[in-house]
């Protein structure tokens, strides 16, 4: 049987994380715990805001599904249980309504209604499991069907911190980091802090701190200085667990603060020690010791490379690979190391080390027959590849690496026989399938690239790589009209805008999926003096693109010219986040800074760029646009 659990609508005042949460436990525990089908259901939607669009929650406070809403429910899920209700709250404990619906029945075939104390969570969560197991006719495990269940804590106040700080992880993995601007991680944070301190020997308040320290540092969520200061205090509180030392380096590393970063995972390296020295001490095993000492190595050399040491990095990632044993994951950091030190000749013999503790390692194979090539040594690195095609009981592997460097070397036929057999082991590898298609090419058997390019697409990449594979495949199957967008280019380079716009307004129905029409478009609006149309055309090429450098630049222009500067600002601080990388958005959001009113950060974006370019040709071309910044 299929179920839907629905959370809980809270009634005004109610914090809406019971709500969700108590669902969501109940859910959590029937899945682990049984092959049963539960979906959880979240009330969440997509918000428009400056900066792009957000998810964020539905307030659903004292509502009650109407019988139309649950049918659509129905509809839509295709499930065969849905359990639905409400919670109220206070300080004394919570009123809880159930209500249980049957696909294909008028209302609820079934109503609980529960008045509990605070202090009586427990019992209530796990009374919800059960009735739910009843209902949807799960068989629970045996941990599950007794009078009580393990909650890792017996402080109810404590666990319901726990909930309230869990919901807010929960709540950005949903939103996959996308939340809305109001939300604040600190609510969250302080809960599970709290409830680290009111129970130390409950242990998942500490985990899920350090797991949403990390998702506000991935999504940029909160301040450098509120995640820090939870960590230190989770520190303090939890002096032997490492993992908040882990996370405080994640967080300094992410902010390139890379020397306090190496400081934190070297302390979170003597703490995993000491836990080992207390467990083993006490007779428990500690299977993930070695595996974690040697991701600390690693952690730790990566900052402190980053920190210009070199020289440490080098015998900490060392260290990793005494630890790591025949699947060595940190020789790539090592090989990096190696290479900054114009050590390069040293790193075919490291993976050839590593060959003859694993002959059959297939990475290790590519990695040893790149590395020769790489240092000058051609014929070395294809006589490698050679020998691991021979010797591997599964080359596959090695075929797909080895396929375009034989396109390279002219041998298109034999490369496009390993393509094609590592195709058949690995159907979705994107990067694979492109290269496939760029031999195709090679080769002159154009005719056989669009299904490769269709493949690319059902295989749903990542937006950038969708936009380029659209492109190539409309040049294969509409050459006239690309011909059209290619003539309009020429005309722009040609000074001609009005010109180009004439070619290309007829094509944007035709060519709706084509980046580079709406490149030209946006381009030939601005110089034209369009600016609605230059932003229209700039904001469907960002759809399609957002990694277009080029597109933020004529976005930004495009709303400066409207007087539309604090939208272009917001705009632009959202590509730096993206692409931060990039020269141009980055003086692009100097420039939306300047016009925005923010003349001190746009004073520092200049700063930044004249210390990170020195002086030379490349910072003369950019000097107009600096002064602009810094005037």
């Amino acid at each position: 049987m299929k179920v839907a659990v629905l959370p809980l609508m809270p009634t005004q005042g109610t914090p809406a994380f019971l709500g969700r949460q108590f669902a969501n436990f109940a859910s959590d525990q029937l899945r682990a715990g049984s092959d049963a089908e539960i979906n959880s259901v979240s009330y969440l939607t997509q918000i428009q805001e400056e900066t792009g669009p957000k998810v964020g929650f539905i307030n659903f406070a004292d509502m009650k599904l109407e019988a139309t809403q649950i049918k659509e429910l129905f509809e839509q899920s295709g499930v065969d249980l849905i359990v639905e209700g409400n919670i109220a709250a206070d300080d004394s404990g919570f009123d809880i309504t159930l209500r249980f619906h049957k696909q294909g029945e008028e209302g609820p075939y079934r109503t609980e209604d529960w008045k509990v104390s605070r202090s009586e969570i427990f019992q209530v969560l796990h009374r919800l499991i059960k009735v739910i197991a009843e209902e949807g006719a799960i068989t629970l495990p045996e941990h599950l069907t007794g009078d009580e269940m393990p909650f890792g804590t017996e402080d109810a106040e404590a666990f319901i911190k726990f909930l309230n700080g869990y919901d807010a992880f929960h709540y950005i993995q949903q939103a996959q980091g996308q939340v809305v601007s109001e939300f604040s991680p600190e609510p969250g944070l302080n809960a599970l802090l709290e409830a680290t301190t009111m129970d130390p020997d409950f242990l998942g308040p500490y985990e899920v701190l350090c797991e949403l320290a990390r998702a506000c540092t991935a999504a940029r969520i909160g301040s450098y200085e509120l995640v820090n200061d939870v960590l230190n205090r989770a520190e303090q509180a939890q002096p032997d667990e490492w993992k908040a030392f882990f996370v405080q380096g994640e967080l300094n590393q992410a902010v390139n603060n890379f020397g306090p970063a190496a400081d934190a995972y070297e302390k979170s390296l003597v703490v995993r020690e000491r836990q080992h020295k207390l467990r083993t001490d006490e007779g428990e095993e500690d299977e993930n010791f070695l595996a974690d000492m040697a991701a600390l190595h690693t952690r730790v050399g990566l900052a402190q490379l980053q920190s210009g040491m070199p020289v440490n990095a080098e015998r900490n990632f060392r260290r990793a690979l005494e630890l790591e044993g025949d699947q060595p994951q940190s020789a790539d950091y090592l090989s990096m190391v190696l290479q900054q030190t114009g050590r390069e000749h040293e790193i075919a013999p490291l993976w050839k080390s590593i060959l003859e503790r694993n002959p059959q390692s297939a990475e290790a194979h590519v990695k040893y027959a790149v590395s020769l090539m790489q240092t000058g040594k051609q014929d070395e690195g294809v006589a490698a590849f050679e020998r691991a095609i021979e010797s591997l009981e599964n080359n596959v592997p090695v075929k797909r690496f080895y396929a375009p460097i034989l396109a390279g070397r002219g041998e298109l036929d034999r490369s496009m026989d390993f393509f094609e057999d590592a195709l058949d082991a690995t159907p979705t590898d994107i990067q694979l399938l492109w290269q496939y298609a760029e031999t195709l090419k090679q080769a002159g058997r154009d005719f056989e690239i669009p299904k490769v390019l269709r493949d690319i697409l059902n295989c749903n990449p990542e937006p950038d790589m969708r936009a380029s594979t659209l492109a190539w495949l409309i040049e294969l199957e509409q050459p006239k009209r690309a011909e059209s967008v290619e003539s309009a280019r020429e005309k722009m380079e040609q000074g001609d805008f009005d010109g180009a716009v004439r070619e290309l307004k007829p094509l944007k129905n035709w060519l709706a999926d084509y980046w580079k029409m709406w490149a030209l478009m946006s381009s030939a609006y601005n110089k034209l003096g369009q600016f609605e149309d230059a932003e229209d055309s700039a904001r469907r090429l960002l759809e399609l693109f957002p990694g277009c450098e080029p597109a933020y630049g004529e976005l930004n222009a495009a709303l400066g010219a409207q007087g539309k500067n604090d939208e272009a600002y917001h705009v632009m601080r959202y590509a730096v986040e993206n692409l931060p990388q990039s020269l141009g958005v980055y003086l692009n959001f100097g420039l939306a800074a300047k016009r925005a009113g923010h003349e001190d950060e746009a004073r520092t974006i200049a700063r930044q760029i004249r210390e990170a370019m020195g002086t030379g040709e490349e910072i003369q071309q950019i000097e107009p646009v600096l002064a602009e910044i810094e005037a």
